[in-house]
């Protein structure tokens, strides 16, 4: 599908520096007024999905890829409610690790640097290691079964963004923010400013809307970028936020004109039905057949 110009430009050109103006102005409320920052985590989160829902459900980019109520019910609904007790567990598990190990308020060379400099070396090395974990998890067979559910659905929208297997959560969630926001020494003001970005970052990227931000996709992973990853005829775009691993590594993909034909997997029929709810969690744990035929990154981008 080649891109025209925008049906909806205020939408397309709009949606995302009013997300932004919103989030930072939650970021600067929360840091002047000494806010709770889970709960202002929790309330632009929720900001957030709400006007992406409704500009969603009203100016799909594709028509074919929105959100129907059977995915919802039968897929997406219980791998988001296991998601948010994982998460739970996990940023808990990270808050017990960390206080049996570091002293609180950030340590080191890296909390002496003003609070930018933090946020963006949290952001580099949260993306970095992502992106190992995720690119070999397109590589292995075996990290493949986890990671999968994520690219079985063949559409992209707001609410399959959470649409992960619990062990892919416990890697981003638990050890790569116990590593990033915890162990490297920054500041819990600077481990906030990260965690909303990449909340933001994370949420845009997954949006079934015309959203364009020109030159930006080479600084940050967003909706125009990360639906290639999504596409069964590409590969790339491996970073959760920034697009600077993807260009380091070379699988940075930016079409600005173009929309992928088809997306999900390449051979749905070698990934399990995600609807089968038990049988998707248990996959990764089975005996790999003995042709070993096991879907991996070519068969899903």
């Amino acid at each position: 599908m080649e891109l025209t110009a925008p049906a909806h430009p205020g939408i397309t050109y709009g949606l995302y520096p009013v997300l932004a103006l919103i989030t930072a102005t939650g970021v600067a409320l929360a840091l002047a007024r000494e806010l709770n920052r889970d709960v202002v985590v929790a309330m632009l989160t929720v900001v957030t999905i709400l006007i992406v829902f409704i500009v969603e459900r009203r100016h799909p980019l594709r028509a074919q890829w929105q959100m129907t109520r059977a995915m919802l019910v039968e897929r997406d609904l219980p791998f988001i409610g296991l998601g948010f007790v994982v998460e739970q567990v996990a940023q808990t598990a990270v808050t017990l690790v960390a206080a049996r190990v570091i002293a609180p308020g950030g340590f080191g060379p890296v909390a002496a640097l003003p609070l930018a400099g933090q946020v963006v070396l949290a952001l580099i090395g949260f993306d970095l290691l992502w992106y190992g974990y995720h690119r070999a998890a397109h590589a292995s067979s075996r990290l493949w079964r986890v990671h999968g559910v994520h690219h079985a659905p063949s559409q992209v929208y707001l609410l399959m963004h959470p649409v992960f297997h619990p062990l892919d959560l416990v890697v981003s969630r638990f050890a790569i923010s116990l590593l990033v926001f915890r162990l490297t020494g920054i500041t819990p003001a600077a481990a906030f400013v990260a965690i909303v970005v990449l909340n933001l970052q994370q949420t845009i990227s997954h949006v079934n809307v015309d959203v364009r931000v020109g030159p930006l996709n080479y600084l940050l992973i967003g909706a125009e970028t990360h639906r290639f990853h999504h596409s069964a005829e590409d590969t790339g775009n491996f970073s959760s936020a920034l697009a600077l691993w993807d260009q380091v590594f070379g699988t940075f993909v930016y079409q600005p004109t173009r929309v992928p034909a088809r997306l999900g997997l390449a051979r749905p029929g070698d990934y399990p039905d995600t609807r089968r709810f038990h049988h998707t969690l248990a996959w990764p744990f089975r005996a790999v057949s003995r042709s070993g035929r096991v879907a991996t990154s070519t068969d899903a981008a």
